[in-house]
């Protein structure tokens, strides 16, 4: 059983100082005087990240140990949320802050054909009965360069046009700005599965033609999934996955 506590204030008048400063230096950050337009994930009129801060918490467990309390009688009442089936991280060098689509493309391409293999899950199950949380920070340099234009080409390479239609595509960022060392989409992702139901993408206004037709969850509301597909990057070309199912999956 592991305990993950993240926490940060890359916000806060410590350290926003000198992050903000280097995000303004890179061209990263958003120049937006309300969060309604500095906060745009996939929309045309992004303009670069907000940053973000807060905590998550998260107790991951193996399904032997929690058998285990539940044989024993534990006092304590607790229930599954959900099961993560597959993570993987892997780190290309390309670039210091920028991201490379063909290694994120390549690598997401590995991810899923590891789980069908594994698990027995295809992509098109993934596509057709999960939602996807995604990384997009709302940099604007260029729309190829961008990161909405970079995740979603890698996507393209690795599902298809077709099976990309169909999934769901989250985003918390408009809602928590960029954090530095907290997932909030991991948390997102368990409480989806356990609720059925998804977020808002939050201050999305106008399409942007570059990125294509995208299954965006521009409302929210109720929606049922299997699974939850997360994706996150960081400096140095780190890329990670992580795969969510519901805790009644077998």
């Amino acid at each position: 059983r592991v305990v993950v506590v993240a926490g940060d204030n890359a916000s806060g008048s410590t350290l926003l100082p000198w992050l903000g400063s280097g995000f303004r230096a890179l061209g990263a950050a958003s120049t937006g005087h309300e969060v309604e337009t500095a906060a745009c994930p996939f929309d045309k009129r992004r303009n670069g990240m907000l940053l973000g801060a807060g905590a998550i918490g998260m107790v991951i467990e193996t399904e032997e140990s929690c058998n285990a309390r539940q044989v024993c009688g534990a006092s304590n009442a607790f229930a599954v949320k959900a099961r993560l089936l597959a993570t993987q991280y892997s780190n290309s060098a390309f670039h210091g802050a920028a991201l490379d689509r063909k290694h994120i493309g390549s690598e997401l391409s590995r991810f899923l054909d590891d789980v069908e293999l594994i698990h027995g899950i295809s992509k098109a199950e993934i596509a057709s009965h999960g939602v996807y949380l995604s990384h997009e920070t709302s940099t604007h340099a260029s729309s190829a360069s961008s990161c909405a234009g970079n995740e979603v080409a890698a996507l393209r390479m690795a599902f298809g046009d077709n099976l990309l239609s169909k999934m769901r595509i989250l985003n918390t960022k408009g809602f928590t700005g960029h954090p530095m060392g907290v997932s909030f989409e991991d948390v997102t992702a368990v409480e989806i599965l356990l609720q059925q139901k998804v977020p808002p993408l939050p201050n999305h206004k106008e399409k942007d033609e570059y990125l294509g037709d995208l299954n965006i969850s521009t409302k929210g509301g109720p929606y049922a999934c299997r699974y939850a597909l997360r994706f996150a990057a960081g400096f140095g070309s780190q890329v990670a996955f992580a795969l969510y199912a519901t805790a009644q999956y077998e």
